[in-house]
């Protein structure tokens, strides 16, 4: 089987799903990838992507429509995986009449929601869409989007979304081995207003107030909104880390909070589901209808609500014997999400499209 990816950016958990399906015996990947030359990451793409056959462009050069397909189409793929519809890249391989021949499965995470946009993007989309023969999305939200665009039920693949759960089951191990449970909190993102960091701050202060030993909070990223990190009491900002390094963070905290506005999946969600971490999220988080269980193995808030956010919180705090099991419970929801059955996902949904 000889798949093409077309994708914009590269994330560590990604990297990981693309390096298990190419390691898949009997597939050959490629992977092009769009790059925005001032985006805020800290991330070493050309690292990420070692061992994986691979080319990089900047959306800011001139893009050579008819050299990439001859490109894509010396491959002789037998599928190709493109995201969304707003890359030039991604655009120019699905429209290419040298390519129409090649079965298509269209990759997005955006959930379904009432606004303008989307209630008209079956409209606007409509003949881009048509070119795909599947829709592949991280879960339950973005699939009712799929089915708004026009995709039949038997078309949707789940599951977009993967990571390389081994050092996060070893960040749990080291959790469970530590002489006391960690009495932190800790919080990965962006710090940008989509990802409520305001409201978290402001949760974190009401939190404070309502016990006498209260938890400090990690929190561990970069962006515009970073100077609201300043002076706050109780938390410390480790700024961006790199994902080598993560695992071990997950391990030294005691669960996990996530205030986002906005957030059509979350990769942070599956990631501290596999470290065996409770979750306090938002619902706005789209990760959280398949990863967390309110009341079984964290709480769901929300949107906005910072005495919401604090009071899951509290819960947590108040629960500190019963942490271990709860978190644990998170690991089994996020099994399927792993690289083995992503590769296995991404095979069995390309040869479905290539016959």
């Amino acid at each position: 089987m000889n798949i093409v990816i077309l994708w914009t950016g590269v994330t560590a958990p990604m990297a990981a799903c693309w390096r298990a399906l190419a390691t898949t015996p009997g597939v050959k990947l490629t992977v092009f990838s769009e790059l925005h030359r001032h985006a805020q990451t800290a991330y070493d793409e050309p690292s990420l992507l070692a061992g994986i056959d691979h080319h990089l462009r900047y959306s800011d050069e001139p893009l050579d429509r008819p050299r990439l397909a001859e490109q894509i189409a010396a491959l002789r793929p037998d599928a190709l995986i493109v995201l969304g519809w707003r890359s030039e890249m991604c655009r120019a391989a699905a429209q290419s009449p040298a390519l129409a021949a090649v079965p298509k499965i269209l990759a997005f995470d955006m959930p379904f929601a009432f606004t303008l946009r989307k209630l008209f993007a079956p409209l606007v989309l409509a003949r881009y869409v048509r070119r795909f023969a599947a829709a592949f999305v991280p879960g339950e939200r973005s699939a009712a989007y799929a089915r708004w665009l026009g995709f039949a039920e038997q078309h949707i693949e789940r599951g977009l979304t993967g990571l390389d759960t081994s050092p996060f089951s070893a960040a749990a191990a080291a959790r469970a081995a530590a002489p006391a449970y960690p009495r932190r909190l800790l919080y990965v993102g962006r710090y940008a207003r989509e990802k409520g960091l305001d409201v978290l701050l402001d949760a974190y202060r009401r939190y404070r107030s309502m016990v006498s030993d209260p938890w400090s909070l990690t929190c561990c990223g970069m962006g515009p909104e970073a100077g609201r990190l300043r002076g706050v009491a109780g938390v410390e900002d480790r700024g961006f880390v790199q994902p080598a390094n993560l695992p071990g963070v997950y391990g030294e905290h005691g669960a996990f909070v996530l205030a986002s506005r906005y957030e059509p999946w979350g990769f942070v969600i599956q990631e501290a589901a596999a470290a065996g971490l409770p979750i306090v999220c938002t619902a706005a988080v789209g990760a959280h209808v398949e990863l967390v269980r309110d009341g079984f193995n964290g709480r769901v808030c929300q949107t906005g609500d910072a005495a919401a956010i604090a009071e899951g919180l509290r819960w947590i705090h108040d629960r500190e014997p019963e942490l271990p099991e709860i978190g644990a419970r998170g690991r089994v929801l996020v099994e399927p999400y792993s690289t083995t059955h992503w590769a296995a996902r991404v095979l069995r949904l390309c040869s479905t499209v290539s016959n």
